[in-house]
């Protein structure tokens, strides 16, 4: 057996001559002596006080800083002479390369530090923090005027919907015919300003996030982008259609931010503090808390509530984490923008006719006193249970309809061609359109589907709103306010209630108009926010559920206070109170936020309606995460934004995973490459609805794999079958049909029938 092994034992002086053999730059003959001497094999004789770069003269150190640093201006004397300290050689000095021994040897030197702090390195710091506090300037001066120039934007837009709002209603219930060829003539322009710029569209809320998740998307943040998405939101709210601005107020801001300092942006990309998230410092950080802040101050403008919009936009970025300063940010840009927008409402002439977007005339304790405080808390929260199962189901309904409409409008002919320039295919005639229909298109800009549905839908919207009373035509403040009434039972029924349906009826007739035309608005591809539109949508509901579920005993019972029964307009008040429960639990099913049972009790100020409102909003929420993604979530699913998505940790982003949980067996999985026959097998061979999709660890093991994604049968079943068809078709063409080396080659490219030649195929 060997012995124990013994630790070996250096001297001090042997210890020192390995030191020394490993910092010193010495040897190497004339090229070494070449080398120290700073010569052009390359040795360092000057280091760069900026990036502490070595160059072997001065010539390339002058050519050093014009490359790297052009901004900078070059001195000889502010760079490191590293042969000075060694008496005009390098005889002693470090060389450029180190190596590992060399780093532990200058680690463990005694007397020294691991880290030499020259004066360069301190200017260095100095200089960075310099960088640091310019950047904080200039973010909170870009902070104050966006949030006071996006909040006077959105002050505009009020001013002119809300004018055409009261005009609209006028003619709606006047002259129908009117209100409806003004409705279609603004939607239809609306679209047309849409129209060239693709990145106005929608709501804005998506491409934000996304931004906000590390996307750079700084095409969706161009003035033309501003001008093109602040004139179709006014006309689109305008025309009547159940559109909120909301979600472009937020893009706005964002646009408005960028537009008045755009270098500040574009170092974003090149910034390497934090640029993916909202922590750390830096110019990333900095354009992250910024375009957080724009979300804040467009909800808080919108609502004239700074504290939900806050709490909204950190909501919609969950779960990242921010730092007090973000958050700071957020409040201040929200408490700005909400100041600026109430004094410009009091300064502004005829701001007395300008409601807020939530208003209420119910008073603290009306409909809310009574013997029985639970069973009150209960009807709440069933209520939120509702509110939560239509708000999912709801979301899915628009996913479909979106996607069908998109389909349709993106099914366009070919651009139309000069005459005499058609081509037809080999043995088909060219159909050019008639004369009439060509100038049409061409008036049109060769599309017209588009126009066609925001015209149809906005004309559906007018026609109905005119055989409503209740809505007529009216501004969303304006409705808003109307479901919120208490007085409304008692305001002359006649006027608004239709004869044959009764209260109930025209409740739930008004509740479905506004679900299938907010669907249909907010497809239409012009610029529309959700919050507002299901909001109303919500209230509605709340006011169904309070005259069509709860019996008249019920309610006199749960209003009843000290034995005695409810007044009509404490039953009034009630009624109202489970209108503004619902539209707050509604729209908070719908955006998967909290902020809005926030919002809403921080604009009308009922210190009764603190625990109805978080209670139904959370239970909402719940229930709709069993059901569907968050609206913006699936609008960022359909966008090819992916994996955004999923971070919500909503039980409907993490199902296909869950469903895959449960397939073990490698034969039923679907590799990242495979063939039709494997695809067809596991096809026919499975009834799962979904499919892993895995990455073998090895070839030769069919039994272990990293999942790396899933596929629904539903999305499978056509891509196997049409490609099974396809091969046989191609298949029979080959062998049945005798044709030419031009044709088979023809009927490859463009699956077209071959038709008959004269030539056989010898020839």
């Amino acid at each position: 057996m060997g012995g124990k092994a013994k630790p070996t034992k250096h001297t001090a002086k042997e210890l020192a001559q390995k030191e020394k053999d490993a910092t010193c730059n010495r040897g190497g003959g004339s090229a070494g002596l070449k080398d120290r001497q700073g010569g052009s094999v390359g040795h360092s004789k000057y280091k760069c006080n900026i990036c502490m770069q070595s160059a072997p003269d001065p010539k390339s150190m002058q050519m050093h800083f014009e490359s790297k640093h052009p901004k900078e201006e070059f001195a000889l004397d502010k760079c490191t002479d590293l042969h000075s300290g060694t008496g005009g050689t390098t005889q002693g000095a470090s060389p450029t390369t180190k190596t590992p021994l060399s780093r532990m040897a200058r680690l463990f030197r005694k007397g020294t530090s691991a880290v030499v702090q020259d004066d360069a390195h301190y200017q260095r710091c100095e200089d960075l923090q310099k960088e640091e506090k310019h950047i904080l300037r200039r973010f909170w001066i870009l902070l104050f005027v966006t949030a006071i120039l996006s909040s006077s934007l959105s002050f505009l837009i009020d001013r002119f919907t809300y004018g055409t709002g009261l005009l609209r209603s006028t003619l709606t219930l006047g002259a129908p015919l009117k209100a409806l060829g003004f409705n279609v003539g603004m939607a239809c322009l609306a679209r047309l300003i849409v129209r060239p710029t693709v990145e106005a569209e929608g709501s804005g809320f998506p491409e934000m996030k996304a931004m906000l998740f590390g996307k750079v998307l700084f095409n969706f943040l161009t003035f033309r982008v501003l001008v093109a998405k602040a004139l179709a939101l006014s006309l689109g709210v305008g025309a009547g259609l159940p559109l909120g601005k909301e979600g472009p107020n937020v893009h706005m801001a964002a646009c408005i931010a960028r537009v008045i300092h755009p270098s500040f942006f574009e170092k974003r990309v090149q910034s390497s503090h934090g640029a993916h998230g909202a922590g750390g410092s830096g110019v990333g950080s900095a354009v992250s808390k910024l375009l957080l802040a724009a979300c804040a101050v467009g909800v808080g403008a919108s609502f004239s509530a700074p504290i939900g919009g806050v709490i909204f936009s950190l909501e919609l970025m969950l779960p990242q984490t921010y730092d007090a300063f973000a958050y700071w940010g957020c409040f201040t840009a929200g408490i700005v923008g909400a100041i600026t927008y109430a004094v410009e409402r009091t300064l502004t002439t005829g701001s007395a006719s300008l409601l807020p977007l939530i208003s209420s005339n119910v008073l603290p304790g009306e409909g809310s006193d009574t013997d029985f405080p639970l069973l009150r808390l209960a009807v709440d929260i069933v209520l939120g249970l509702l509110c939560g199962l239509a708000g999912g189901i709801w979301v899915r309904c628009h996913s479909y309809v979106a996607g069908v409409l998109k389909r349709w409008r993106l099914r366009e002919g070919e651009p139309l061609k000069a005459s005499g320039q058609e081509q037809p295919l080999l043995g088909g005639q060219a159909r050019a359109p008639g004369c009439l229909k060509r100038c049409f298109l061409r008036m049109l800009g060769g599309k017209w589907r588009d126009l066609a549905l925001v015209a149809s839908v906005t004309a559906l919207n007018t026609v109905l709103a005119s055989s409503l009373p209740l809505l007529g035509g009216k501004p969303q403040p304006l409705l808003i306010s109307t479901i919120f009434d208490k007085n409304l039972m008692q305001k002359d029924p006649e006027a608004w209630v239709l004869p044959w349906a009764g209260v109930a009826g025209t409740m739930a007739l008004c509740f479905l108009m506004k679900w299938c035309m907010t669907i249909l608005a907010l497809s239409s591809a012009i610029p529309a926010g959700v919050v507002a539109p299901t909001m109303i949508i919500g209230g509605l509901l709340g006011r169904v559920y309070a005259h069509v579920l709860l019996p008249d005993w019920f309610i006199d019972l749960l209003l009843s206070k000290d034995g005695l029964p409810p007044s009509e307009l404490q039953r009034g008040a009630f009624m109202a109170r489970c209108g503004i429960v619902g539209a707050s639990a509604f729209c908070a099913a719908v955006c998967r936020a909290f902020a809005m049972a926030i919002t809403v009790f921080e604009v009308l100020a009922l210190p009764n309606s603190v625990l109805p409102l978080c209670s139904s909003a959370l239970t909402a929420i719940f229930v709709a995460n069993k059901v569907s993604l968050p609206f913006f979530d699936a609008n960022l699913a359909t966008r090819n934004l992916g994996g955004i998505p999923a971070i919500t940790f909503t039980d409907k982003a993490i199902e296909p995973v869950m469903k895959v949980m449960t397939v073990a067996d490698m034969s039923e999985c679907l590799p990242q490459m495979l063939t039709l026959r494997h695809l067809l097998h596991v096809l026919t061979s499975t009834k799962h609805d979904f499919f892993p999709i895995v990455r073998p660890l090895a070839w030769d093991v069919s039994d272990k794999g990293l999942l790396e994604g899933t596929m629904t049968r539903k999305n499978v079943e056509p891509h196997a079958c049409g490609k099974y068809k396809e091969r046989k078709r191609e298949r029979e063409r080959e062998e049945l049909v005798p044709q030419c080396k031009f044709q088979k080659v023809y009927a490859k490219r463009h699956r077209t029938r071959s038709v008959g030649c004269t030539e056989s195929p010898e020839e």
